[in-house]
Formats: C-alpha cells, structure tokens, sequence
C-alpha cells in the first residue's frame, strides 16, 4: 500500500473511519460495536482494594539486580488489517461530527531498557471514581513487568490499551526490522496478558462471551518520544496501527511542574477532538491531581471523554507526514539525546 503523505487536515466521511475501526473490532469480537474491557470480569477478578494504590508502586527502580526476562517472540496469532490512506499518518486530532466536545485524555506507560517504570493508580483511582474514560499507551516491557495491573485496565470497560513499542526506542534512529519487532513484541505481549486474564475468568460461572468484550489486540500505536520517520509510518500502517500524537502536551513528568499548570494548559487548549498527552507509569509528576482539578471543568463546559478509538469514530483527523509535539521539528532534540546514550 502507498502511504499518503499530506500535512492538513484529511476531511473524509466518518464513515470510512467507521469501516476502518469497524472492521478490526469484527476481527476480534465478532460484533460491530466498539468495546473495552468488562465490568464483570473486572468485579468477578479483584476486589475494591485490590484496585486501589499501594504504597511504593509509583515509584521508578532499575533492574540491574535481576535483568528483565526475554520478550516473548515477535509474532502475533491476531492480525489486524492495514490502516485505510487517511489514517496512515501521524494524528494529532480529530474533528467531531456536529461539534461534540470530545477529549481523549491519554497516559504513557513506557519501560524503558534496564528500567522498572512505576504505576499510578492514583490517576486509575480518579478515572475510576469519576467514571471517566481514557486510553492508556503500554510498551511491552510494562506489560510483562506489571501484568496484574496490565489486566485490571484491559478488563476495565472505561479504559484502552494501546501500543508504545517494546521498550521505547527512538524511532528515528531505528532499522524497518527493529521497529516492527518492537511493535509486533509488544502486541504478542498483550495477547499473553490477555490470555492469562482469559484463565483468570475460568471457574468463575462467567459467560464466556465477557471476554469478547475485550480486545484481543491493542488498536492503536503511540511512537515514543513522539518522533517517528516515514518509513515509520509505512510500518505502523501496514500492522493496521493508527499512529496517535497529540494537540495539548501537559509536561507532566516535568520536575517544576506544578498540578496547577497542568490543569490550565489543559482547559484553556481543550477543544473538540483534542488528545492530551500524560503519563501513568510514575513520570508524571502532579498528574492524578491535575486530573481533580481540570476534569469537573470540561465537564461543566459540556465535554466528554472518550477513548482513542471512539475519537477516530467521531470525525475527520487532523494529520500531519511528520511526528512533533507541538510545532514541526521540535523533537530533534531526542534524536541527538538518543544518540549519546
């Protein structure tokens, strides 16, 4: 499939998006309705508190102790089909039929190499407690690292998991072979968890049917550090992987952030089909507060959170042939980190 290349807006019918997302979810589910996790499993395999946050989990370690175990093979028993041209580039937003005020709050769970990144269930707690949905981009190496945690937010209906490569390489920087191998890895992963939390379910009189429910695959891919090429972008297409970025960058694993600004930037750049950018995996520094303080605010201007996968439903994206954060070419800063590591 030839990429398209273009960097404005891609103004096709919502239809076509519809096939698209349409027909991964008959793949998996064998339904026409798009759907995360199960409130039956989730309730039948952990307990309030089991859910709630525990002392310490936040927190980032090392691994130089015990090395972390081997990736599992990369190769998947569920495929998806190659991404439809309009959603083959870097996707920053979408614009909603008739004006809905969507959000998608979105929160990266990345592991880096000799790493054991965290888990904020506080931010879990909140989105929990407020009935809020959100997607949360896994790399691999978390998955594998925190699989109980992995299969309470696959099993949980609010939320979505969707890729972020193995162990968050640059992309730029990376062979074809070596990015496919860190998104395939990682969505091999998944379908371990997935088939773990499968076992889980057994013997519990649930029907089987709940588990349909939950994605066998994640359906979206974030690139790390937001930078990607266009060969990049010819591998996340053909795994049927919308590349999602972002239109508002929260900073939140900056250290002199505050939860105040986070929240500001948040409502003062909200707009309809914007995706937020934020991290779960104990990088985010005021992140669960900011949450408390900017969510009850768009919900009083009459918006709602989605999931990734529902906002490229809801209208045309907003595309561009290059991955930035918020301007062109404001990311090559990581290329040149990258390389001295």
């Amino acid at each position: 499939m030839t990429l398209l290349l273009l960097s404005a807006s891609l103004p096709l019918p919502l239809s076509q998006a519809a096939d698209q997302l349409t027909s991964v979810t008959h793949s998996q589910n064998d339904s026409s309705l798009l759907t995360f996790g199960s409130q039956i499993v989730l309730d039948a395999c952990w307990s309030p508190a089991d859910l709630e946050s525990q002392a310490l989990e936040k927190k980032l370690t090392t691994q130089k102790r015990s090395p972390a175990p081997p990736p599992p093979s990369a190769t998947c028993k569920n495929t998806l089909p190659p991404l439809s041209c309009h959603l083959q580039n870097s996707i920053h937003s979408v614009t909603p039929a008739e004006g809905r005020k969507l959000v998608a709050l979105t929160f990266d769970l990345c592991e880096g190499k000799g790493e054991l990144a965290g888990y904020d269930a506080d931010i879990v707690d909140f989105l929990r407690a407020s009935k809020v949905k959100a997607t949360f981009f896994a790399g691999g190496k978390w998955l594998q690292s925190h699989p109980d945690r992995a299969m309470q937010l696959m099993a949980d209906p609010l939320f979505e998991i969707g890729n972020h490569s193995w162990n968050h390489p640059n992309f730029r920087l990376i062979s074809e072979a070596a990015m496919n191998e860190q998104i395939v890895r990682t969505q091999a992963q998944y379908e371990i968890i997935w088939e773990d939390l499968a076992k889980k379910v057994q013997g519990k009189g649930i029907d089987s049917r709940e588990m349909n429910q939950i994605p066998k695959n994640p359906l979206t891919f974030r690139f790390p550090y937001g930078t990607c090429s266009e060969q990049a972008l010819r591998v996340t297409a053909a795994l049927g992987l919308p590349a999602i970025q972002w239109n508002i960058v929260t900073a939140d694993s900056c250290q002199t952030q505050t939860a105040e600004k986070i929240a500001w930037t948040i409502v003062k750049r909200a707009k309809p089909g914007a995706i937020v950018i934020m991290h779960a995996n104990g990088k985010g520094i005021h992140t669960a507060r900011a949450l408390a303080l900017c969510v009850p605010k768009l919900q009083n201007q009459g918006y709602q959170f989605v999931t990734v996968s529902e906002l490229l439903l809801a209208g045309p994206v907003f595309s561009t042939a290059t991955c930035y954060e918020e301007k062109p070419n404001d990311n090559l800063r990581y290329d040149r980190i990258n390389r001295k590591k």
